[in-house]
């Protein structure tokens, strides 16, 4: 449970959570204005490099989110999960930061 997570522990998910919450974030903004051109290749260069990492997770979620007015709203929808996530977690009153602060270790 979180309650038991010590300090390491939480400086430790921090370290690994705030660069991916970053990467994935921009990832996926690079993202939106892709599905607005079907044209664009995701498999090619340099659109690769946001398609890759995030093509599975949208698949996925184009199953349960359908278009809205034609418009493919998946990569929306993971940006404000990601934020939401990342505040909860990583903000400043996030439980990692507050698990690190009452312990002493911050």
């Amino acid at each position: 449970s979180i309650a038991a997570l010590d300090v390491s522990a939480a400086h430790t998910l921090e370290s690994v959570l705030r660069p991916l919450f970053t990467v994935f974030t921009l990832l996926y903004i690079i993202r939106i204005p892709m599905t607005w051109y079907p044209s664009i290749d995701g498999t090619k260069l340099p659109w690769l490099l946001a398609y890759a990492p995030t093509e599975p997770i949208l698949k996925v979620t184009r199953n349960v989110i359908p278009l809205v007015g034609g418009v493919d709203v998946t990569p929306i929808v993971w940006v404000g999960l990601i934020s939401f996530f990342n505040e909860i977690l990583l903000g400043p009153q996030g439980i990692l930061l507050l698990i690190q602060r009452e312990s002493g270790g911050f």
